[in-house]
């Protein structure tokens, strides 16, 4: 379960996956099948003008939504199943699936990642994807305004993310950079330059235990902001800058059935926005929209850039207990906040494998993830 803060019938968000996977060996490798049924939900958009002009057809529908020829926007809230298949085999983990079958704009997704050393110390990764952007019922699922009848959204990232590590006597240092093409049905193209550097030790590194504090950097810069909601938005955060600077703590432990660990991060973040027009990339629409909005005395049908400089944080706890010397059941709760918005994520799941786990569990805990990434 995700539940995000954010305005109703856009950017709040709450979303319940029920995954299931099998892995099997296959040759030198191992197969995974995936089935994962999604209900995401927004609300309701307002049915005041300040709230139904920035939705879908903008101040010209919130105008006729108004004048009673059309009615509301219409649910913010899409179900459906997500299939995905899996192979991994040595330092190759490939994988192709869906975004769920069932929501308004379903695309197909996948990946590989590579990975290998360039040294006994010396790590580095690449990882070619074309992944779901989950911000919002938007993003995630597409979306469409009933007042309109046209539909938008179901944005997906492509590109590649190149990491390399190096690491001696648990201390270590890393970086990271990576491009991505967004691209979304009826929704404005962007594309997302990132880079990331940072350092970490391991104060304590004893059997079943590990504590692990280190500094990290982080930046994103995005081609348009295209955060919002009216029609070719993607409703995903896209900033023209963002710097965070944290300092991560993870403490880990395990103790025969029981694994668990506990940490977070704390930090400065920044971001600036562009302005942005309520259609982009749409002379026709954005004229319009302009006319009805300064009509309704509501502005100019623009929407104001910003710049933020605040407190950025994630807690998590994860753990997992072997049940049987099959059975491991396992859990995770994480907090966390970017740029102006805050995030909430629990999940429960069982393991079960077909040969008896015999020893402690592994540390670090490695909770399930779903093949939508949180």
């Amino acid at each position: 379960m995700r539940t995000r803060k954010g305005e109703d019938g856009m950017s709040r968000l709450s979303d319940v996956k029920t995954p299931v996977e099998i892995t099997f060996p296959v040759g030198d490798g191992k197969a995974a099948l995936r089935v994962t049924p999604v209900s995401v939900s927004a609300g309701a958009v307002g049915t005041d003008h300040a709230s139904s002009s920035r939705f879908g057809g903008g101040p010209v529908a919130a105008a006729a939504q108004a004048a009673g020829t059309v009615g509301t926007a219409g649910s913010q809230r899409q179900q459906g199943t997500g299939l995905a298949f899996g192979y991994t085999q040595g330092r190759v983990d490939a994988d192709i699936g869906t975004t769920p079958l069932g929501f308004e704009h379903s695309r197909l997704i996948g990946g590989i990642k590579l990975q290998g050393a360039l040294s006994d110390r010396v790590s580095n990764q690449l990882d070619v994807s074309r992944r779901a952007v989950t911000d919002s019922v938007l993003s995630f699922a597409g979306t469409r305004d009933d007042r309109t009848g046209k539909s938008w959204g179901g944005v997906t990232a492509t590109g590649a993310r190149y990491l390399i590590g190096a690491d001696r006597g648990g201390t270590g240092v890393y970086g990271a950079v990576g491009y991505a093409s967004l691209n979304g049905t009826n929704v404005v193209s962007n594309s997302r330059l990132e880079g990331g550097v940072g350092v970490y030790t391991r104060v304590i590194d004893a059997p079943g235990q590990r504590l692990t504090t280190g500094l990290n950097l982080t930046a994103l810069a995005f081609d348009k902001n295209l955060r919002y909601f009216t029609h070719g938005h993607g409703g995903y955060f896209s900033p023209q800058r963002f710097v965070s600077l944290s300092v991560p703590l993870t403490w880990a432990r395990t103790q025969d059935r029981l694994t668990y660990q506990v940490g977070g991060s704390l930090g400065l973040q920044h971001f600036r926005e562009d302005g942005a027009d309520y259609f982009p990339g749409d002379a026709a629409a954005q004229s319009a929209a302009a006319g009805a909005a300064t009509a309704a005395g509501s502005g100019n049908a623009t929407y104001t850039g910003q710049s933020k400089t605040g407190l950025g944080y994630h807690l998590a706890a994860a753990l997992e207990y072997r049940l049987t010397p099959h059975l491991v059941a396992g859990g995770n709760l994480g907090l966390d906040n970017a740029s102006d918005y805050r995030q909430f994520v629990g999940k429960l799941y069982l393991r079960y494998r077909m040969h008896p786990l015999a020893g402690p569990l592994p540390l670090p805990v490695a909770p399930f993830r779903s093949p939508y990434g949180d």
